[in-house]
């Protein structure tokens, strides 16, 4: 009976230990796993920030607003990126009409915040044109009417570095001036060439067929 009894507590002995051995075996080889698992995402956090220390900040894209006006299918104010084109803002705006000329305004010039742009209809082109409003150089720029139009072709102080020379300006030249045709060009040519050139612009109104209007029309254009 005694013998029977020895062999069952060895035998509960050596489930015991057989468990326990499990048991130590299963908590190492979970740990083991959660070791390696944090492992692996320290890694790739590590990994993570090298990359985004090497990325470029990212820059916030500078939106402008511009008024588009005229003959466009629809005016109004729109918001664009900055480094966009007058062509983009037509555009935005439903596009050209069928009256719409854009022989005076550059398509291609680069927008700027609060810049106006007008779009002239064919009909307007060919009034400004008779009345001499839109003065164009050898280069084939414009000087915008009134309102000052940031879409026209030239920039805004381009008049005050190209103005005519009385004393100096090709027959060519001298024919831009609004009022002024071949024969007052040679007049002017001819005028210089006695009186050993021109002293004052005033000097102009000496020439027959330029009078006071022809005169205030051109004064701004001129220089000696």
């Amino acid at each position: 009976m005694d013998k029977l009894l020895v062999n069952s507590y060895i035998k509960y002995i050596i489930i015991f230990i057989l468990i326990f051995i499990v048991v130590i075996g299963c908590l190492i080889y979970y740990f083991g796993i959660y070791q390696n698992n944090n492992s692996n995402q320290e890694i790739v956090s590590i990994s993570n920030d090298i990359l985004n220390e090497n990325k470029p900040p990212v820059e916030e894209e500078k939106m402008i607003i511009v008024d588009v006006k005229g003959a466009v299918k629809n005016p109004g104010v729109y918001e664009l990126t900055n480094g966009s084109r007058v062509h983009d803002a037509i555009k935005m705006s439903g596009g050209l009409t069928n009256k719409a000329d854009t022989s005076v305004i550059n398509l291609s010039k680069k927008l700027e915040d609060e810049m106006v742009i007008i779009v002239y209809t064919k009909d307007e082109v060919k009034a400004l044109n008779k009345n001499n409003e839109i003065i164009k150089y050898v280069d084939k720029e414009c000087v915008c009417p009134k309102i000052t139009n940031g879409a026209c072709i030239n920039d805004n102080n381009s008049n005050e570095t190209k103005k005519i020379s009385l004393n100096n300006a090709t027959l060519e030249e001298l024919q831009t001036l609004p009022g002024i045709g071949e024969s007052k060009a040679l007049e002017i040519i001819n005028y210089r060439k006695e009186n050993g050139g021109f002293k004052t612009i005033e000097e102009l109104m000496n020439i027959s067929g330029i009078g006071q209007s022809t005169f205030e029309k051109i004064k701004d254009l001129v220089t000696i």
